[in-house]
This record gives structure tokens, C-alpha cells and sequence, in this order.
């Protein structure tokens, strides 16, 4: 009987870490900052018979998602997506042409590919046959959406207003650049090639300005300070909209590319938010703190 009431014990303590251990394997891996940060993609689909569909479903679903501008030149791309049915074996910029293995169109697997140095990024498959190319193609680019958005920071209006009254950078008002830098705690450093911005970073500042740019005007001195969104932020434009008598709204194209924008103006003329419209949504691209 002790025997037994040992192997019964011994049997539920490994029962009970099963689960555990199930969701530590299935517990996704962060997308790399090559990924979230990508803004240009190029589709490549090495699609015999079957296969084809993929191309032709990639396309619409990326287009439908307009997180990525489609680019047709991979040296314009920041990623490829790459389509097979084999494994991609990590040889996108140095095999001569298309990948000549056998092909057995069994899985769709979908590559992300670094445009630049051929490493292979994200993957992952769907084993649903010949016949379900379309399907299983919607379903990895779901994902990969899905994955992309949980791993998105989504900053609040309360946390890009903060911003505009944080002492570490406040501190740096009418201030010339040399003066500035002079300053021991300043956590500002020049920036090559822009000889009229100050690169300031500080642990102690607010979050959604962790990392801004100092904006000196004609005179020299800081009359502004910047916050330039990446792709891995978002904000929501509905909050705005919801308190618009506070705000001033405009729009247009920018004159040196086909990009609508519009921009989010206080009506304290203090802060400046600006969105760019991708397909049917809106971006959040920078905000700049005026003195």
C-alpha cells in the first residue's frame, strides 16, 4: 500500500507541472526589432502548382492589414516574405536563383526575411495541404498580425501630455546647444548629420519620452523637443477625437512624398501630434513639445 501511495504521489506531482511546462513551450517568442520597426515589404513565393495561391492571398491580406508599404525591389525592402514549401535554409542573398529543392506541397510556410542580411527572422507553417494554400496562407499572415499588435506599446493621450511638462527635458528651454551639452547630467549627445537636434536620452523621464530630440531653432538655442514614433507605437486616434474641443486639427501630403498625414495641434499651441494615414488606418508618427 506505501508503495503505491508513493507512485500515486510521485504520478500527480508530474502531472501537475505538465501544464506548466506545456505553456512555458507554448509561450511565443518576442518578434525582433527588425520585424516591429520594418515599413517596406517585398512577397516572394517559391509556389509550385498549388502553391501559387499564396501569392496572389499575401498581397490582399497585406494590403487589407496597410501596415506595410508592398515594394517590388528587395533592395528597397526591409523584409521579405518569403512563401515555400520547403524550409528556408538561410540563403536568400547568395544561392543563384530560386530554391531548386523537390517540392512536395504539403506545408505553406511563411519566412520573414531581413531584406539586408538574409537571416531568417520569423517562421512558421500550416501542414493543410495543396488544397488549402489560401486558407493556410490568411491564417500565418493572422497570426503574425496578431503577434505584431500584442507586441505593439499603445501610449495613452495622458502619456504623451505628460511629456510636455517633464522637468529632465523642460530644464533645457532657450538653452543654446553648447550650453546644454555642457550640462553633466544632461544625457544629450549631437546627432550626425543634423546639426539643429540634440539626441536626449534618460531613464528618469516619462516613458513615451525616454528618447526624444532636442529641436534648436534659427537662433541656436532649443525652442522644441521631439518624440519621432516608431512602428512598435500606437496611439489611439479616438481619445483625441473625443476630447477635440481641446484641440486644432489640419492635414495635407508631405511635399517630397505620396504620404497623406494630418496633424493634432493643443490649442495652447504646445504640442504638435501627427499621424500618417496607411490604408484605412491611422499612424502615430511623431509629437513635438514646443517651449
Amino acid at each position: 500500500m506505501k508503495g503505491l501511495i508513493r507512485y500515486l504521489l510521485a504520478f500527480a506531482l508530474v502531472a501537475s507541472s505538465l501544464p506548466l511546462a506545456h505553456a512555458q513551450e507554448e509561450t511565443p517568442s518576442r518578434l525582433p526589432d527588425e520585424v516591429m520597426q520594418a515599413e517596406k515589404a517585398l512577397i516572394v513565393c517559391e509556389c509550385p502548382r498549388g502553391l501559387a495561391v499564396a501569392e496572389r492571398r499575401a498581397l490582399q491580406e497585406l494590403q487589407r492589414w496597410g501596415r506595410f508599404r508592398i515594394v517590388e525591389d528587395r533592395h528597397q525592402a526591409d523584409l521579405v516574405f518569403l512563401f515555400s514549401a520547403n524550409q528556408y535554409l538561410g540563403d536568400y542573398l547568395t544561392r543563384d536563383g530560386p530554391d531548386k529543392r523537390p517540392v512536395s506541397v504539403d506545408f505553406t510556410i511563411l519566412t520573414l526575411i531581413d531584406a539586408r542580411t538574409g537571416a531568417n527572422l520569423w517562421s512558421d507553417s500550416r501542414r493543410w495541404g495543396s488544397w488549402r494554400v489560401d486558407p493556410a496562407t490568411k491564417d500565418l499572415i493572422t497570426e503574425l498580425r496578431e503577434r505584431i499588435e500584442d507586441q505593439t506599446k499603445r501610449w495613452s493621450l495622458a502619456d504623451v501630455l505628460m511629456c510636455g511638462a517633464a522637468p529632465q527635458l523642460t530644464r533645457f528651454a532657450h538653452m543654446t546647444a553648447e550650453i546644454a551639452l555642457s550640462r553633466p547630467e544632461s544625457g544629450l549627445s549631437r546627432i550626425a548629420g543634423s546639426p539643429d537636434r540634440l539626441a536626449f536620452s534618460s531613464a528618469e523621464a516619462p516613458d513615451f519620452c525616454k528618447q526624444a530630440q532636442l529641436v534648436l531653432g534659427p537662433d541656436g538655442r532649443v525652442n522644441a523637443f521631439e518624440v519621432v514614433a516608431s512602428k512598435a507605437d500606437s496611439m489611439d486616434l479616438n481619445e483625441v477625437v473625443q476630447q477635440a474641443d481641446q484641440f486644432d486639427f489640419s492635414g495635407g501630403k508631405y511635399p517630397d512624398r505620396d504620404q497623406t498625414y494630418f496633424s493634432v495641434l493643443s490649442k495652447d499651441k504646445k504640442v504638435l501630434i501627427q499621424f500618417e494615414v496607411q490604408g484605412h488606418r491611422s499612424v502615430l508618427s511623431r509629437v513635438r513639445y514646443f517651449f
